[in-house]
């Protein structure tokens, strides 16, 4: 089966299979999820503890991409190495074979790529695609390629609640107790995709990124839907890491802004995932992680209205930095570690280092020094200089330099001990 997918027999069962092909590579947690009896329940492993489990059980998941923590939450994405659809072929008028025929036949490789493995899921089936792993700021690229092919595969059962990166998915081997059947592989290929590489193949009308900033495409006209949504997701996405962060750099103590960080990371997610389920479990486990949580239920009731204007599509709470920062108390300090939640002092800052940092490797890339490595230089001469004996007359002289010039250097030298 290649470099990807590895030999049968090298391999206990298709959950190996499954498991190397996805998570080859994997340094975060994995997810491993049951459901019995109705109940969810979840655990986090490594690679190597992952492989040692036998997944001949009913209703095994695992995640298909990893975490820096052992919590299955956006934020904590460490690896994302796959696209993933979930077609319910179960409420379409096709059987799979007619499906499968289809897909193969007019949509694999002309509308959207060829995937790595087909799984029957036992009343459905899952279409994977595995990619060079990228970082979780690449998400909204991942959401829209995954966007893209769901309206793609929309007519086959592909289930618009499925597309989430810290999806769970069953695993081949287990049983599907719904369909009383194994979960198994039907098809494989080893070609590896690049995320980039499917955007710019299938989805061209999505900015590039350059210098760090995310460009649209240089067409007449207004910008399509599609480049307004990405940049709109790119958006909530560095909301919901800065929400996060304040809440790691206060050791999440944060009884004050309790609510309203709550209200707000329940807001952003609803605009990312589209996934109002998703965003109401995220939101009660990072109400969990605080020192003082709210209940559960006065948790739901206090974020309740993020819902509610997500689904109206308002813009209400669509706030400007400058009121989040004052909303959440936010110091000059603690900005110094957000995205975007920023002032315009700490923009004009960042803006100024960055201008800094691109003159610096300009002259890098000439050959030339800035004027701080020019000084380094020039003390570290007159420190050799003199440590050889020489009169200060004699330094200025070779140094070409005034000897007002050298004294100076010599007096900052002593000051800051750089020179006995």
């Amino acid at each position: 089966m290649g470099q990807v997918l590895r030999k049968v027999e090298e391999y206990k069962d298709e959950s190996q299979i499954y498991i190397n092909a996805i998570h080859g590579k994997s340094k975060g947690w994995i997810t491993k999820a049951e459901i019995n009896e109705g109940v969810f329940k979840q655990w986090h492993y490594k690679l190597n503890q992952l492989l040692d489990i036998d997944f001949t059980q009913e209703n095994i998941y695992i995640s298909l991409n990893t975490f820096y923590k052992t919590y299955r939450r956006i934020e904590n994405l460490k690896e994302i190495n796959c696209i993933h659809m979930d077609l319910d072929t179960y409420k379409t008028k096709y059987t799979k074979t007619q499906i499968l025929m289809n897909l193969d036949e007019n949509y694999f490789g002309k509308t959207i790529p060829i995937p790595n493995l087909i799984i029957d899921s036992g009343r459905g089936l899952y279409l994977i695609w595995l990619i060079d792993p990228v970082p979780y700021m690449a998400l909204p690229l991942w959401k829209a390629i995954e966007e893209y092919i769901y309206k793609e595969l929309k007519e086959f059962g592909a289930d618009r609640m499925a597309l989430d990166p810290t999806r769970v998915l069953r695993v081949p081997g287990s049983i599907n107790s719904k369909s009383n059947t194994m979960v198994k592989i039907l098809e494989t290929n080893e070609y590896v995709h690049k995320l980039r590489e499917i955007q710019e193949e299938y989805l061209p009308e999505i900015p590039k990124k350059e210098k760090g900033k995310a460009t649209a495409p240089k067409k007449r006209g207004r910008p399509k839907k599609v480049v307004y949504v990405f940049n709109e997701r790119s958006l909530y996405l560095a909301r919901i890491t800065d929400l996060v962060k304040l809440c790691e750099l206060r050791s999440y103590d944060i009884e004050g802004e309790r609510e309203m960080i709550l209200f707000l990371y329940r807001y952003y997610l609803n605009y990312f995932f589209e996934d109002e389920q998703k965003a109401l479990n995220d939101t009660l486990e990072l109400n969990m992680m605080f020192v003082k949580p709210l209940p559960i239920k006065e948790a739901t009731r206090a974020t309740e209205s993020a819902e509610k204007v997500y689904k109206s599509k308002s813009k209400d709470y669509k706030y400007k930095n400058e009121t989040l920062i004052e909303l959440l108390q936010i110091t000059e300090e603690e900005q110094k570690h957000m995205i975007t939640i920023i002032s315009k002092d700490e923009y004009k800052a960042r803006h100024r280092a960055r201008e800094k940092n691109r003159y610096a490797n300009k002259l890098k890339e000439e050959g030339k020094m800035t004027k701080q490595e020019q000084l380094k230089a020039l003390r570290e001469k007159i420190k050799v200089l003199r440590e050889q004996g020489l009169r200060n007359q004699d330094i200025s002289e070779l140094l070409n330099i005034p000897l007002k010039t050298l004294k100076r250097h010599i007096t900052y030298m002593k000051k800051n001990g750089l020179l006995a």
